[in-house]
């Protein structure tokens, strides 16, 4: 990796151990963009600091770790752990962080991670994409059996001969309408056979289409 995406990644470890405005803001370019699941649009720098504070406030305990990551040509994925306490419980989930970057700053960052695992715990009737699955992780092959038009456009990837990550455009009718949304896809590969992985999208805006529609 370059040099400044190792100083890029201690700076955004020392956030994810204690996350704040100040150790938050500092990860950006003056000229980026955020985009997080649930966004209509992506946000500019003057507004991440009322959404990070927004996010505190919720579960001000929430603590990040990278737990792998991989580069090309300016755009880093990395693979993380989130913990935090929702509703008096302690929970966990993993997420994906694709950014790409301006020397040791992000200039365009995306999170992909699935936001209904974490709103049921505040409200068990939300619409789940596949009913009874324990909201375990949606897969490829599943989703393209549950969108029959599916297509997906690769945007960027990153990679080596044991671990790869792609971020994908992925349209689709959901509802009756065209409906367009991203997704991180980690793969664990041996000898150039995919071994194991998971796709990192968000159900909840496709099931809620999926049940209005």
């Amino acid at each position: 990796m370059e040099p400044e995406t190792d100083i890029f990644l201690d700076r955004f470890r020392a956030f994810g151990r204690a996350p704040s405005t100040a150790t938050y803001l500092p990860l950006f370019d003056p000229e980026a963009t955020l985009f997080d699941s649930g966004m209509e649009r992506p946000i500019g720098v003057a507004e991440i600091p009322e959404h990070i504070g927004a996010i505190l406030k919720l579960v001000p305990d929430f603590r990040m770790t990278p737990e792998r990551w991989r580069e090309c040509d300016g755009t880093l994925f990395v693979e993380a752990l989130n913990r935090a306490t929702l509703g008096g419980t302690p929970i966990q989930w993993d997420s994906v962080y694709c950014m790409d970057l301006r020397g040791d700053r992000v200039v365009r960052g995306r999170r992909y991670y699935d936001r209904r695992p974490l709103f049921a715990r505040l409200n068990p009737d939300i619409p789940a994409l596949v009913p009874d699955a324990k909201d375990e992780p949606v897969s490829l092959s599943e989703l393209a059996r549950l969108l029959p038009d599916l297509s997906l456009q690769m945007v960027s990837r990153a990679g080596d001969e044991a671990l790869a990550f792609v971020e994908w455009r992925a349209r689709a009718t959901v509802g009756g309408a065209p409906f367009a949304f991203g997704i991180a896809e980690r793969s664990e590969l041996d000898g150039g056979i995919v071994r194991g992985g998971r796709a990192y999208f968000d159900t909840l805006a496709l099931a809620a289409r999926r049940a209005t529609g």
